[in-house]
């Protein structure tokens, strides 16, 4: 072994005053577990692996208390290095261990490399057999003179096995020989192949345990035919293909040992199903009222591995029937599809212009609104003129139902599993019918239109920055002249700001629509658990086109970008981040854009602490944003949840603006006893009660 010159020998042992104060000397065996100052690497001959690389293979590390058990595994770990690099003659020459004034460790490690060695020669010793072995020279990648590494002569003997086992060898069997010249730095690499005999695949035989799934599927699942030469790789796959079918609890191939002479392989096949039927239930509570969602579904029906089944919702704010089947591997294909059809009832608020145009609403606003009404009579200048103007100021915000009718008939195909990247692509049409109708015996609230959120429906300047008075000239703003809506009552009964809703009413501001829609969704999940993710993300691309038949014969275009991000910081502190951005529209500006494609956000979904679709725009929101923040605390099965949420909805894009979104803020427990349980309290810009929201799984 080399020594070191006396003069570096001389200067190791005398530590380097670099800043950290005197240090003192001391045994392993009288350490305790000081912190960790520093690591120091001494090298004696080369160097082919930098210090970085080196702490970086340790588990002992700077600012952590020190491990002695931890440290000798270390030594070993940085040996292993060395050997894999050719330096099979690499030595820890000296360990030393000094601790500083303040009791930190400061860790010296001088390692003495010696040669490189080198590959001499290259040799395949093959056993003779009946059948001819493939091109065993073509599986071998080390070559005489290359540096020895044990690595590539392993991974050669990996090679040389699965090239034997493609060409119809599954019991071959290779090793590698290595002969040493220690005085010279070579080694000499022969691997030993024992080939046996050539197989094919025979017959394969189903354990049957009774299975609901029929054999035809099965049979679809295996990528290799009786009489084939037998691959292991084929085998493999078809495991892989039954399990991710999702029937099986358990998937097992077993290759039996077959007498002495016989080349026919065959394949023993065992296969336990899961339980097929599944009732599921979850009561939740918003704001509103408690409900109940339900679902009933058999994942194996009929037993081709498709599913049927039915989910129902009682409550607020979405109540209906729901019935859908899946068709996996569509024709033997890897596409799946899914056909839906149902009705539902979605409980929530609309807002919309006054329409001067509409004769009845005109009669009616005229004969129980005073601003209205004084504009009509008024003998200077007055008249339907101006009265329309003021009209078109106006806007309704009423409490809604939207009736949704839905036949549905969507195509995916589903890349990878949960936990790895997966990647989804799915194509839908539908016919929807819907109807967007005010709740009777409720009442509709009169306000002076401008863009915002409901919970925000008066700004600084609501018609502009020159602060002119559309209603009169005594600079008060209020629209209201004569002063009776102030007072609150009179002989006009919309002066209160509310008009109650009657049968009128209901049929004047009922929307409906009939349309045809074709959408494209594209998503891209690297998230490690879909209830509960603590790394990854999640990436969805999705574009709507939709048809109106009859009505005004609107299209429609739509688009929406959804990304999320999951951080974990700590173990024990996930950052989860996601950005929503969404777009609609009439292909004609000219057109009216049906009230089921108006974007509206808050609630749950999208702003906790805000009422639910509360976040929208006069007349239908045609471009949308949506940014959530979760910090969530796990330890063990309790968690706390500290959340942000923001968004904004703009009658056009170009409106968007920081300042007018609106917030939710708030906190959160969970439990996970297996399945994660959350409980949020949300307040929004206005400190008042707050919104609370009792589920399953995190919000997003």
């Amino acid at each position: 072994m080399r020594r070191a010159p006396a003069l570096l020998l001389l200067l190791v042992l005398a530590v380097p005053a670099d800043g950290q104060g005197s240090l003192r000397k001391v045994e392993q065996r009288d350490l305790g577990e000081p912190k960790v100052e520093r690591i120091h690497f001494e090298h004696l001959e080369a160097k082919p692996i930098t210090n970085h690389a080196l702490r970086a293979a340790m588990r002992t590390r700077v600012g952590e208390r020190f491990q002695a058990r931890f440290y000798r595994s270390d030594l070993s770990e940085i040996v292993n290095l060395y050997r894999s690099r050719g330096y099979l003659d690499v030595d820890i020459v000296r360990r030393r261990y000094y601790l500083d004034d303040r009791g930190r460790l400061h860790l010296h490690v001088s390692i003495d490399s010696g040669r490189q060695w080198r590959i001499s020669a290259v040799d395949i010793e093959a056993a003779p057999g009946k059948a001819p072995l493939p091109d065993l020279e073509s599986g071998v990648g080390v070559r005489a003179g290359d540096v020895l590494r044990y690595g590539d002569v392993l991974r050669d003997e990996r090679a040389l096995l699965g090239l034997l086992n493609r060409a119809g060898f599954p019991h071959a069997a290779v090793r590698n020989r290595l002969d040493f010249d220690a005085g010279k730095k070579l080694g000499a690499v022969t691997f030993e192949v024992r080939p046996g005999p050539r197989m094919y695949f025979g017959p394969v035989r189903l354990v049957d345990e009774d299975l609901q799934t029929r054999p035809s599927l099965i049979r679809r699942m295996i990528t290799f035919r009786e009489g084939a030469l037998y691959d292991p790789e084929a085998v493999r796959a078809s495991r892989n293909n039954l399990a991710r079918t999702g029937l099986f609890r358990s998937v097992t191939l077993e290759t039996p040992e077959q007498a002495a002479g016989d080349s026919v392989q065959p394949v023993v096949l065992r296969l336990q199903e899961r339980p097929f039927r599944r009732l599921g239930a979850r009561a939740f509570i918003n704001n509103n009222e408690p409900g109940l969602s339900a679902q009933l579904r058999h994942e194996n029906f009929l037993g081709r591995g498709n599913r049927i089944g039915t989910e129902a919702n009682l409550g607020r704010p979405r109540q209906g029937l729901t019935l859908f089947l899946t068709e996996n591997g569509l024709l033997g294909s890897d596409l799946d599809l899914t056909l839906t059809a149902g009705m539902t009832d979605d409980w929530g608020r609309t807002r919309v212009e006054a329409d001067p145009a509409d004769p009845v609403q005109f009669e009616r606003l005229a004969a129980n609104y005073s601003i209205v009404n004084e504009a009509l009579l008024d003998p200077f200048g007055g008249g339907p003129g101006p009265a329309a103007g003021l009209i078109r100021l106006l806007e309704y915000r009423y409490p809604s139902v939207t009736r949704l009718w839905q036949a549905k008939a969507g195509l995916a195909r589903r890349r990878g599993a949960e936990g790895v990247r997966v990647y989804q692509v799915s194509f839908t049409a539908d016919w929807t019918r819907f109807r967007v109708q005010p709740l009777a015996g409720r009442r509709i609230d009169l306000d002076i239109a401008q863009g915002g959120a409901f919970d925000d429906p008066f700004g600084d300047d609501a018609f502009g920055d020159d602060g002119d008075n559309p209603f009169g000239d005594d600079g008060s703003g209020s629209g209201d002249p004569s002063g009776r809506l102030a007072q609150g009552g009179g002989a006009f009964p919309y002066d209160d700001g509310w008009i109650p809703i009657d049968g009128t009413w209901q049929r004047l501001l009922t929307d409906r629509a009939n349309t045809l829609n074709f959408g494209i969704d594209l998503a891209r999940d690297t998230r490690d658990n879909q209830l509960a993710p603590t790394r990854g993300g999640f990436l969805r691309l999705a574009g709507l086109f939709a048809w109106e038949y009859g009505g005004d014969r609107t299209r429609v275009l739509g688009g929406e970008v959804e990304a999320r991000n999951y951080l974990r910081v700590r173990p024990w502190l996930v950052w989860a981040q996601a950005l929503r951005g969404l777009v609609t529209g009439s292909l004609r500006r000219d057109r009216y854009l049906p009230q089921g494609y108006w974007i509206q956000l808050g609630g749950e979904g999208s702003v906790r602490g805000v009422n639910r679709d509360a976040i929208g725009a006069v007349g239908g929101g045609r471009a949308g944003i949506n940014l959530r923040n979760e910090l969530r605390l796990q330890w063990k099965q309790v968690g706390l949840v500290v959340f942000w949420d923001r968004a904004g909805v703009w009658r056009r894009p170009r409106q968007a603006d920081w300042s007018s979104m609106v917030d939710g803020f708030g906190g959160g427990l969970r439990w996970d006893p297996g399945l994660p349980m959350r409980l949020d309290l949300g307040w929004g810009n206005r400190l008042s009660m707050p919104s609370r929201y009792l589920s399953v799984g995190h919000a997003f």
